[in-house]
């Protein structure tokens, strides 16, 4: 089985790359600097996994899926683990400022679902795993974007691949 995993440098997404490499399966990891974690690379990469450049906040990001597809590695997994928040009322941030955390947590998850389903869709199985928040549903007075963009994700979840 593999897997495709973003924001693993750091949190649930290295989390989940190591259970993911400890129970045989094969990873695909990724970041937007692998150059800044480089003991993380050599880690999976030296158990056999991959350690790709992804940052999901560019608009064709999703064309890691396809390139992996079309060279035979077909993504069984794909986990949307790349996201940040900001802290502060919703007031005192600047419109770009909120368009990037919308990007990284909302637009990137989409891009690599719209890719890796139709290919999943296709062989009749697969998953998408979004990691989420309780922010979703119900964000703290100081994380209002945050738990907007989160409750974006939470709605975006593709129909069943059957």
């Amino acid at each position: 089985m593999t897997w495709l995993i973003t924001g693993c440098s750091s949190g649930f997404g290295l989390a989940l790359a190591r259970i993911v490499q400890a129970n045989g399966h094969n990873l695909i990891a990724t970041s937007r600097n692998p150059g800044r974690t480089p003991d993380l690379v050599n880690e999976v990469t030296g158990k056999g996994g991959q350690w790709l450049k992804l940052n999901t906040d560019d608009p064709n990001c999703g064309q890691i899926v396809e390139g992996l597809e079309e060279q035979g590695t077909e993504i069984d997994v794909l986990v949307n683990s790349a996201g940040f928040g900001m802290s502060g009322a919703v007031e005192s941030f600047q419109e770009e400022e909120v368009r990037r955390v919308m990007e990284t947590n909302f637009y990137g998850p989409w891009r690599l679902m719209k890719a890796a389903v139709p290919y999943m869709r296709r062989r009749r199985r697969g998953m998408v795993v979004n990691l989420s928040s309780g922010s979703g549903m119900e964000p703290p007075n100081s994380l209002g974007i945050y738990g907007a963009s989160k409750a974006a994700l939470d709605g975006e979840l593709p129909n069943h691949c059957e």
